[in-house]
């Protein structure tokens, strides 16, 4: 009996261990507990989008003003600054050594004139002598060909002549079109080298340019808007403070060409600047405003899963099984982000929760 007492006694602990062990079993049986998720039901709509590029603006016309002629600063007729017209003059060059040159090419004129009247009068006698046989004929040739020949050297002196006129008359430097100078790079006094020296810049500003960098996918949607004058596109530049400029703009060109370096190609905007609000030069933000089509979806951004080149959203399937599908990714609309494929109407995507799901479980719906 003693002994039958002892063994009981040693297996009491050996059977509570065992019963203890078996609790987790039967919670396991039971299934672990179901992650509870957030859906959001897909609904087309039309939305209005707006998209930011980073622009670069430029004026419509920038011309460097320079000299063809070389001398010393003489005057300045339009103050740094002014809007000039087309033809005003801007500047003047020293015109002492054209007007020397264009005396020397005068007189070479004058000397080939006297030369050559005396060359016809030499052959028109010829020519009478020869009517009666007192001259050769080879005289009389030989004096039609200096007459030529001094029709020539008269023709080549008045071209030196006219060429040197014209530098005294490229002494005024005047504006090639409408526009605006600057500060000029020169004061009077200072040395104009013929060609090289740039005195000033002109700039026409109305109407101004907008540039902007689109990827090369999107080529065929901004020519599209090119062509289509009445296309429902707005296009409006905000300056880095915000400020948003009023006039509207459109699309002028895009470029010929993609730059192999970026994968981009260049688009030019037109804006008014009657105001002179807008410069050269500045950098701003174009918004471009459009709308989509009446069945077009989107969904709240977080909703999307980005790994690699792979994106994708997680949507309730019957029996509130977790599916994943594929999407593609369209423009962003403050918090909502546009679907162009991959989903429909009807579909429940789950927004929260993400982090503790995969595809194949079975979630609660908050």
């Amino acid at each position: 009996m003693q002994l039958y007492r002892n063994l009981y006694i040693m297996l009491i602990p050996v059977l509570a261990i065992a019963c203890k062990g078996k609790q987790p079993q039967q919670q396991m049986a039971g299934g672990m507990p179901k992650t509870t998720v957030s859906v959001y039901e897909v609904k087309a709509g039309n939305y209005t989008i707006t998209e930011s590029f980073p622009a670069v603006l430029t004026g419509n016309v920038i011309v460097d003003i320079r000299s063809d002629v070389t001398g010393f600063l003489q005057k300045i007729h339009a103050k740094d600054g002014s809007t000039v017209s087309k033809g005003q003059a801007l500047y003047e060059v020293d015109k002492s050594r054209s007007q020397a040159v264009y005396e020397e090419a005068n007189a070479s004129v004058i000397q080939a004139e006297a030369d050559l009247a005396q060359k016809k009068r030499d052959y028109e006698r010829y020519a009478n002598l020869l009517k009666q046989d007192a001259i050769s004929k080879q005289t009389v040739d030989q004096a039609a060909t200096a007459v030529k020949t001094s029709e020539a050297m008269l023709a080549a002196a008045r071209a030196t002549r006219a060429r040197t006129g014209t530098d005294i008359s490229h002494a005024v430097l005047r504006a090639p079109v409408n526009g605006k100078i600057g500060i000029a790079q020169l004061r009077i006094g200072d040395l104009v080298t013929a060609g090289s020296t740039v005195v000033n810049t002109l700039v026409n500003e109305d109407p101004i340019f907008a540039d902007i960098d689109i990827p090369q996918t999107r080529y065929s949607e901004f020519r599209k808007d090119v062509s289509d004058r009445e296309g429902g596109n707005q296009y409006y530049i905000t300056f880095p403070n915000g400020e948003l400029y009023p006039e509207p703009g459109k699309i002028l060109l895009v470029n010929n060409a993609v730059d192999p370096r970026t994968g981009t190609i260049r688009v030019r905007l037109s804006f008014p600047n009657k105001g002179g609000q807008l410069k050269s030069g500045m950098t701003a933000s174009l918004q471009m405003h459009y709308k989509t089509g009446e069945q077009q979806v989107a969904i709240p951004a977080k909703a999307i899963i980005e790994l690699l080149s792979e994106v994708k959203v997680y949507t309730l399937g019957q029996g509130n099984v977790v599916e994943v599908k594929p999407v593609q990714k369209g423009s962003i609309l403050d918090s909502l982000q546009i679907i162009n494929q991959g989903l429909k109407a009807g579909d429940k995507v789950i927004t929260d929760g993400l982090q503790k799901i995969r595809p194949g479980d079975t979630v609660n719906v908050k």
